[in-house]
């Protein structure tokens, strides 16, 4: 069983904790058995909250059985009264106040949830069938929603709500606190600034690219189940961005440089196919008539035409025959653009990482790092663009000193940026040859290297792999196609710096 205890005036009370514990008791007692759970409080949206878990068991290994009704109202009430004993009875005065708050409130409240009852299917209201006490505060509340284009006024005391009020308000109320949790961050920060633009939209194809540092990571959602970064923009602006699973939040750190991309919601190489061949059948595909089409197509490349219709069926945008025939409408393409877009809400934030590394380990790190190869800000640097502008000063002072004389406000030279690198791979080859027992060789910048493909080596430069020969080692441009060959005798060609790969037999070092 999964709740999340919200105490409406969780900000006045002390702490959270002995507070859901003293609930729990109260429920051990209500159902005769000691429960096993797990709970852990939330104080980043501005309302204190508390997620715990309980165990579907009994102390006696039997399933917990909780009455539906206690789920719905008794734990609700158990609560209360806990609040209740904690900061006193709520006065008449109080309640009313909070009942005008909710009614001005840019989120979903109670008085939603009531008028929503009282509306019915069609969404028609009547004042007049509101209880005498509350017709006030619920006509305040229409009035809110008017002015938020969410309800209509249809005449005296009758109104026409928008069938999605709800969602529309939990969205509002979802913005409210990724605003207060961006405020929070940016506390003690200058130069930054949030705008129209502060929550990117994973959907819109002519968002803005946001290239900066993860100012914070935390994990959002009703179960704290979705990760998020807020990041530091070059141009002064923070933006906010859910990024994927909780799960992500392990693969980047705080003060990694960064940049989100728009989503591509352009037709797939797959859509503009299907739409061809189509076409030239009266607007009709399938697997036969792909293969006539194309006929040194395999049947895999085109099984994967068909599970693409298949993804596009599920959202009703194409139709199948019972002759396992496709049915593709002449707009195929623009209804493909519908439905890239609403994947891109549920897919992950398009992120590249340029540098796990922080402004300051770069100023002064050997080897090739995103501060030599930034463009300077444009104009009067601010926020992190400003630091960023600092940081490359303090970077070509470094350069300086170890005899690699950088051209102010000009690209690094490929041969200024291969010093570097040899620099950053001769210092891994010390620190790797007492692990390895045998002395590191540079590779050549031309010319065969063979070897065993030992493991890969992050480094400052990027990621690289570990050579072994027989007398020594060398360390060389990783690229992922070397992991099927861990372990193995491979042989490669260097050319300007990259290298290609042929996998040899499974071998321990060459002998």
């Amino acid at each position: 069983f999964r709740f999340i205890i919200s105490p409406e005036d969780g900000m006045e009370m002390a702490d959270l904790r002995p507070f859901v514990r003293d609930l729990v008791g109260q429920m051990e007692m209500d159902l005769e058995t000691r429960l096993e759970w797990v709970g852990a409080i939330h104080q980043d949206t501005g309302r204190p909250h508390a997620h715990m878990i309980i165990r579907g068991k009994r102390e006696d290994g039997t399933d917990l059985v909780i009455p539906r009704e206690y789920i719905s109202h008794g734990i609700r009430e158990r609560a209360g009264d806990q609040v209740t004993l904690e900061l006193g009875p709520e006065t008449p005065l109080e309640q009313e106040r909070k009942l005008h708050a909710e009614a001005i409130a840019e989120r979903l409240t109670r008085i939603d949830h009531f008028l929503d009852r009282q509306a019915g299917e069609d969404s028609l209201l009547e004042l007049k069938d509101s209880p005498p006490r509350y017709r006030t505060l619920h006509a305040a509340r229409l009035r809110t929603l008017e002015r938020l284009g969410l309800a209509e006024k249809l005449g005296a005391g009758r109104w026409q709500l928008d069938a999605k009020f709800k969602a529309t308000l939990k969205s509002l109320g979802e913005r409210g606190d990724i605003i207060k949790t961006m405020n929070r961050a940016l506390v003690g920060t200058s130069g930054r600034r949030l705008d129209a633009d502060a929550i990117f939209d994973r959907s819109d194809p002519d968002g803005r690219s946001v290239t900066g540092a993860v100012l914070q990571l935390g994990l959002t959602g009703e179960a704290h189940d979705r990760a998020y970064a807020i990041i530091d923009g070059l141009d002064g602006r923070a933006v906010y961005a859910e990024i994927g699973s909780a799960e992500q939040l392990a693969e980047i750190r705080r003060g990694a440089i960064v940049t989100l991309s728009p989503p591509d919601l352009e037709p797939k190489r797959s859509d503009v196919a299907i739409d061809r061949i189509a076409q030239k059948n009266g607007g009709t595909y399938s697997a036969g008539l792909h293969q006539t089409d194309d006929p040194r197509a395999s049947p895999e490349f085109i099984t994967a035409h068909v599970r693409r219709l298949e993804a596009l069926r599920r959202q009703g945008h194409v139709e199948r025959s019972v002759d396992a025939n496709w049915n593709i409408p002449e707009d195929y393409l623009a209804k493909v653009r519908v439905y890239e877009r609403t994947q891109a809400r549920i897919r992950s934030v398009a992120m590249l990482v340029h540098s796990e590394m922080g402004l300051a380990e770069q100023t002064h790190a050997l080897g090739v790092t995103w501060l030599d190869e930034a463009p300077t800000p444009a104009g009067i640097p601010l926020g992190f663009g400003r630091e960023v502008a600092d940081a490359q000063v303090k970077r070509r002072l470094f350069l300086a000193e170890i005899g690699i004389a950088a051209n102010d406000g000009k690209a690094m030279t490929q041969a200024q940026r291969m010093e570097l690198i040899r620099r950053d791979l001769a210092q891994a080859g010390r620190t790797l040859s007492e692990e390895i027992g045998k002395p590191y060789s540079p590779a050549p910048a031309r010319g065969h290297v063979d070897g065993v493909y030992r493991e890969p080596v992050s480094r400052v430069s990027g990621k690289f792999a570990v050579i072994e020969r027989t007398q020594d080692f060398t360390i060389v441009p990783w690229r992922d196609v070397l992991e099927r060959s861990r372990g193995m005798s491979v042989s490669g060609v260097m050319r300007g710096g990259v290298a290609s790969w042929t996998q040899g037999r499974k071998l321990g070092p060459e002998r």
